[in-house]
């Protein structure tokens, strides 16, 4: 079964799981090509991009003509020009923006496949990439997958009218976590909810050896994109007060985004140069080392403005791999993660004083680091395990290929 994977953009730094996922689907013997339809960011690279086989190609590699892709098959199935009517009058009703762009990326998809001879395609996200998939497949192209996450169910922008028909007509959609499937099944219309099925996002915990020790200095550290569902506005918040208490520590927050301007401004009305530090952009492998030597992990999530959300955020997977005792939010997924507060402490969002006194009391405890550090490696093996779950996707794509869907 030859396999193609779609995103929107490939590879991007704040993705490790789209990375991860196709490296262990490659491993599990999947021969993958993989489409992303823009132009990936300047950013550091993963090094785990050096092990990957797949061939990467660009969506219209030199700009896309929805003219040009209807006309330059000199002979296209007869099936074709019916099935663009119907596809294109379901888009008008949708009011689906972009439309010519993503009928000229659909139709560029479909010719690829065809040449390369792929059978099917995964899609990560419920969102644009998704209806170019739906759009391919409707006018006779590979079946498609979905792999739902946060923001593409949980914005506020998200028409569920739209969503259940990516849903229903997908052979199978994948969410992240058990609190996705619930919010989806009161969101998507009945007849699409079969569809959804839960799969962990997982890691390859070979990758991420427990800890034998701390660092001498107290670290807390903290990792994500630097935008407003992260919520380290609170953090910093949070590590002022606890400065002002007498504690003793450095942090750090890796990552970059959009707030970072507002984060600094942050940071030096709270006058926390001196303790905090924002690294800006950095790669898995320095995230791996800062986790190494530090004393606690905080990522105290929140819900946007916009209803956008984390569902599942792997570096909190990544941070109880390695035995870091960690201190996050209720928010959607990480109850799940943290297993309900057996493996870190879980408050409400938005509770900069609850997060310091959180916070503080690990610091004061080393014992209860070490009993919660044991329970999270023991949880993460047990639930996150990203070899078992690329076994059970793989097995969803087999499946699959032995029944092909008649459009």
């Amino acid at each position: 079964m030859k396999l193609g994977y779609l995103v929107k953009k490939f590879p991007r730094l704040s993705e490790t799981f789209v990375l991860g996922e196709i490296l262990r689907q490659e491993r599990e013997g999947a021969d993958i090509t993989v489409f992303a339809r823009r132009q990936a960011d300047d950013e550091p690279r993963h090094a785990a991009l050096s092990q990957l086989r797949a061939p990467i190609h660009l969506v219209g590699e030199k700009g896309l003509n929805p003219w040009q892709e209807l006309f330059q098959d000199p002979a296209p199935p007869e099936s074709t020009w019916d099935r663009l009517g119907s596809t294109v009058r379901w888009l008008l009703a949708a009011e689906i923006t972009k439309l010519p762009k993503l009928v000229a990326e659909a139709l560029w998809l479909l010719r690829r496949c065809r040449e390369l001879d792929i059978e099917h395609l995964h899609v990560h996200f419920a969102s644009e990439s998704a209806i170019v998939a739906w759009i391919a497949a409707e006018l006779g192209g590979p079946s498609y997958s979905i792999t739902a996450h946060a923001k593409d169910i949980y914005r506020s922008t998200v028409r569920p009218k739209v969503l259940s028909k990516l849903v229903g007509d997908s052979r199978f959609t994948v969410t992240v976590c058990d609190a996705n499937v619930n919010y989806l099944m009161g969101s998507i219309e009945p007849w699409a909810r079969p569809r959804v099925r839960r799969l962990y996002n997982g890691i390859d915990l070979n990758d991420f050896a427990q800890r034998k020790g701390e660092g001498a200095e107290p670290l807390i550290l903290g990792v994500g994109r630097l935008v407003e569902k992260k919520g380290f506005d609170t953090l910093l918040e949070a590590l002022a007060i606890l400065k002002k208490s007498g504690h003793t520590f450095r942090a750090s927050i890796m990552g970059d985004g959009e707030e970072r301007d507002q984060l600094e401004a942050l940071r030096h009305r709270l006058g926390l140069e001196d303790t905090v530090e924002l690294t800006g952009a950095v790669d898995q492998s320095s995230v791996r080392e800062a986790m190494k030597g530090a004393t606690l992990f905080s990522l105290p999530c929140r819900i946007g403005t916009d209803g956008n959300r984390d569902a599942l955020p792997t570096v909190l997977l990544e941070a109880l791999a390695v035995g870091l005792p960690i201190v996050s939010t209720t928010v959607t997924g990480i109850p799940e993660i943290l297993d309900g507060g057996r493996c870190g402490k879980l408050l409400e969002p938005n509770d900069p004083r609850g997060l310091a006194r959180a916070m503080a009391e690990l610091l004061d405890n080393p014992p209860e680091r070490m009993k919660i550090a044991q329970a999270g490696r023991k949880h993460v093996e047990r639930h996150f395990d990203g070899n078992a779950a690329a076994i059970t996707l793989r097995g969803w794509f087999e499946e699959f290929a032995q029944h092909p869907l008649i459009r």
